[in-house]
């Protein structure tokens, strides 16, 4: 019986040092405590949030169509709070109820790979003119020439930094550099964007879209003591990027799709 309790004693003494040593304010012994004892008692919340979102961001689409052969545009959609709307309230939403979500995600990572003068330009259109009044895409390789050039122009101290919030995947951070393959990883998501902004702005106002335009708005989200407030703590930011012309009209069965899809979120 004594020897048990001595044994009990030991244990909780052992506890509670250990726990001292974690919370209290820092000692001399408290960093060796620390290296031997973290592995078995510290706990690491990331394990279940490794890539934890910091803030929250919405794809707004802008476009433009011709009406008695005059270029007219629409407001701003956003994209992202309409799937959003249309998903509060149910359980097991489809994962197709935040595309656009996960799409400003990826752009965004793209474009924070670029230097400060490849931002500017590709915030810029994307559109020239051809004669006669007529205006065309830029050719893919100018394009990607011209904006990787901007790079080598701007020099190493230019780029900034990808942080862990602004990476959607592992491969982004990899080619957050600066380098050619960015511009050619950002470029293709660019086109992406063009193609869907083209299709959902073509069944969102039932015309034929002939140019698009978007933001990315992004709001970070409140600290823990405010977690519950309804209004957000900071202003959100907002880069708008310029006008694209779609290279080819929106698919009919593509429409199809995209014109079921805003039926079924707005009712229109």
């Amino acid at each position: 019986m004594a020897v048990a309790t001595a044994l009990t004693l030991a244990v909780v003494a052992g506890y509670v040092f250990v726990s001292a040593s974690f919370t209290l304010p820092p000692t001399a012994a408290q960093a060796s405590v620390r290296q031997v004892f973290a592995p078995y008692f510290s706990q690491q919340w990331n394990v279940f949030a490794p890539n934890i979102m910091r803030s929250n961001r919405e794809l707004q689409v802008q476009v433009q169509w011709r009406e008695d052969g005059e270029l007219v545009h629409s407001d701003w959609i956003d994209v992202t709070d309409t799937e959003f709307a249309a998903a509060r309230g149910i359980p097991l939403p489809s994962r197709i109820s935040k595309s656009s979500f996960n799409a400003a995600q990826a752009y965004m990572s793209r474009y924070n790979a670029l230097s400060s003068p490849q931002k500017t330009r590709v915030r810029d259109t994307f559109i020239e003119a051809v004669g006669g009044g007529e205006f065309a895409p830029i050719q893919d390789s100018r394009l990607l020439d011209e904006i990787d050039a901007a790079g080598s122009a701007g020099g190493d101290e230019e780029f900034e930094p990808v942080t862990d919030a602004d990476v959607v995947d592992e491969s982004a951070a990899a080619e957050a550099s600066g380098n050619r393959s960015a511009v050619v990883r950002f470029l293709r998501y660019d086109y992406m964007l063009v193609r869907f902004a083209a299709a959902f702005g073509s069944a969102y106002f039932d015309h034929d879209v002939e140019r698009v335009r978007w933001r990315i708005e992004t709001q970070r989200t409140n600290d823990f003591l405010h977690r519950f407030d309804d209004e957000p703590r900071s202003e959100a930011s907002v880069v708008t990027f310029g006008w694209r012309q779609p290279g080819r009209e929106v698919d009919p069965e593509v429409l199809t799709i995209f014109d079921d899809v805003v039926e079924r979120y707005t009712g229109r």
